[in-house]
């Protein structure tokens, strides 16, 4: 949880995978999830802005991104950012086990939002159903609930080098990376929502040089100082061979409407 929240560390992964992604992945996100210029939007783990600053870039004077994150320097870079937008965003600091109460303070409602987002970070809750319970509170009847992630055999490519170098991967982080959405994000949507719409997308990642793969582990959940040379030593000879690294991300988006009842 440390590495996980640290605003530098967020930046650096953001940074390296945004510069070498085949598809933009914000882009794709908002393909799919339009906003009206009036919506109040909740968003959960907005670190430092990767998706908050294309929501206020789409919001009218009357929209606003209630941004929600447990790192104090995450939000501070976040409303930095913001700039013309501030007035758009009230930033919310707070962890995901218990944020209603920093909500209220801000004089919100329930229920209040149009959209609840998350994009990658869900899987830090301590107990996910909870957080959904407690974010689904907050939905209006004729509200949306949008949760990305990753799945399947995302980040394989990686893995498999950093085990091959030696280092062990633990299981909360396998688990995140590859089961979280698919057992436990859409079976709480079907429970709560009539409809569910899931689209997925395979981003391959073209890392030029051993630098870039390193500084994206480096500054992950999963960086093993003890493994470096090792890794190191691997990467030079795959790029000999190869000329690039390749690592898939696999996303998925779980769009939520329609409450049951």
């Amino acid at each position: 949880m440390s590495r996980a929240t640290q605003a530098e560390l967020l930046e650096q992964r953001i940074a390296e995978n945004r510069a070498s992604q085949e598809v933009d992945l914000v882009h794709w996100i908002f393909e799919r999830v339009p906003l009206r210029e009036s919506d109040q939007v909740l968003e959960l783990c907005c670190g430092t802005g990767g998706q908050t600053l294309r929501m206020l870039s789409a919001l009218g004077k009357r929209g606003r991104v209630y941004a929600l994150d447990v790192s104090r320097d995450a939000l501070n870079t976040l409303v930095a950012r913001a700039g013309a937008n501030q007035s758009k965003l009230v930033d919310v600091e707070a962890a995901l086990d218990n944020f209603s109460g920093r909500l209220q303070n801000t004089g919100v409602e329930r229920p209040a939002f149009d959209l609840i987002f998350c994009a990658y970070g869900l899987y830090y809750s301590s107990d996910t159903g909870k957080t959904l319970d407690e974010a689904f509170s907050w939905l209006k009847g004729d509200g949306r609930l949008v949760v990305v992630g990753p799945f399947g055999p995302n980040n394989m490519q990686l893995f498999d080098l950093v085990r091959a170098s030696g280092a062990t991967i633990s299981d909360s982080v396998v688990s995140s990376s590859e089961r979280f959405m698919a057992e436990v994000v859409v079976p709480w949507s079907a429970v709560r929502f009539r409809t569910i719409r899931i689209s997925t997308m395979v981003n391959p990642v073209r890392w030029s040089t051993p630098e870039h793969v390193v500084n994206y582990w480096q500054n992950t959940t999963f960086y093993s100082a003890d493994h470096r040379h090792e890794l190191e030593r691997r990467l030079a000879k795959h790029f000999a061979l190869q000329g690039e690294f390749v690592n898939e991300k696999w996303v998925m988006m779980v769009e939520m409407t329609d409450v049951r009842s």
